[in-house]
């Protein structure tokens, strides 16, 4: 358990981006497999979206005749994430983070364009949903990911990304707060 607990402590960042990546390519790959007839791929691809997205068809994307996994807005917004968080870990885990107030600018536009669309006071554009999911998804990244890491920095023992980037085993000594393996050293 130990073991995981490191390997999930120093690769966490990279293992968002991984999952990220994954929703965005499958919601890219839905519409080629639809046109290559693989439909017994497309169609469970689609379907499992559908947990995230609401796959609206008049606000969605279609390429090659045939609808996207996901609508503009959800679709540039993990696109964006995906994207943010990918520069997070290319940085190394060193990107500064937004403050409160920037990061809540980047979310008001969503908000407006979501809530006003959705009680029917306008309608939104393609546009304006890609720009607004595009704010959305970036801002989340450039704040949660580098305040995720300067959290996890801070609170993290000092011994502990020695054995981190070691992945060696460590017994802890009860009440010092250190492990035996940093005893040996003195």
């Amino acid at each position: 358990m130990q073991k995981i607990g490191f390997f999930l402590l120093k690769y966490w960042a990279l293992l968002i981006t991984i999952v990220l990546g994954i929703i965005v390519l499958a919601a890219v790959s839905v519409p080629f497999l639809s046109y290559f007839g693989l439909d017994s791929i497309s169609k469970p691809v689609f379907y499992l979206i559908h947990s995230i997205c609401a796959q609206i068809p008049s606000h969605s994307f279609y390429i090659l005749g045939h609808q996207f996994g996901m609508c503009e807005r959800n679709f540039s917004i993990y696109a964006s994430m995906f994207a943010g968080s990918l520069i997070f870990v290319l940085s190394k885990k060193r990107l500064p983070g937004i403050p409160w107030w920037f990061w809540v600018l980047m979310i008001l536009p969503i908000a407006f364009d979501g809530t006003s669309q959705m009680f029917g006071l306008r309608e939104s554009t393609w546009e304006l949903r890609i720009l607004t999911g595009t704010l959305f998804g970036l801002g989340n990244m450039w704040f949660a990911l580098p305040f995720i890491q300067k959290t996890l920095h801070e609170t993290m023992p000092t011994y502990i990304p020695a054995q981190i980037s070691a992945f060696a085993p460590a017994t802890f000594v009860p009440g010092t707060g250190i492990s035996e393996h940093d005893n040996q050293q003195f």
